[in-house]
């Protein structure tokens, strides 16, 4: 579905010579925002983002993310996995059971388990990668 979404936005820019100068002109915001410096181990600004909006102001430590892709027999027995194993956690502002998104806040981290047919994906968001990656690897063990 992204990659639909994707196609169907780089269809309608039109490229032609006399759209090049306004699709090339510098942009200036009037308002000003701040920035966080990424880690030397931090691959990407688009993990950081994330984290930011699930987990709030970071202070001085950017944020960490983990992934993670499983084999799993059907959606309902991936949500009722997740959401069993969130439980053994002691996840809180957890997502609704009949979801295929299942989300939850453990300890100071966000989680989800993306159910998508016969695959899951998995992705924790948090302060310290150690602890991100110990998190996601347990989740893991659930499906």
């Amino acid at each position: 579905m992204l990659n639909n979404i994707l196609l169907a936005a780089a269809v309608t820019i039109p490229v032609t010579p006399l759209c090049a100068p306004i699709l090339a002109e510098e942009v200036t915001s009037s308002k000003l925002t701040t920035t966080i410096a990424a880690s030397p181990t931090q691959k990407s600004g688009a993990n950081q983002m994330w984290s930011m909006v699930a987990l709030g102001e970071t202070g001085n430590t950017p944020p960490a993310m983990a992934l993670y892709e499983v084999g799993v027999a059907n959606n309902i027995a991936c949500r009722n996995a997740a959401r069993a194993k969130f439980f053994e956690l002691g996840a809180r502002d957890m997502s609704p059971s009949d979801s295929n998104s299942q989300w939850a806040t453990i300890g100071n981290m966000r989680a989800i388990a993306w159910c998508r047919d016969t695959r899951v994906i998995i992705s924790v968001a948090g302060y310290n990668y150690n602890s991100v990656a110990e998190v996601r690897d347990v989740m893991a063990k659930a499906f």
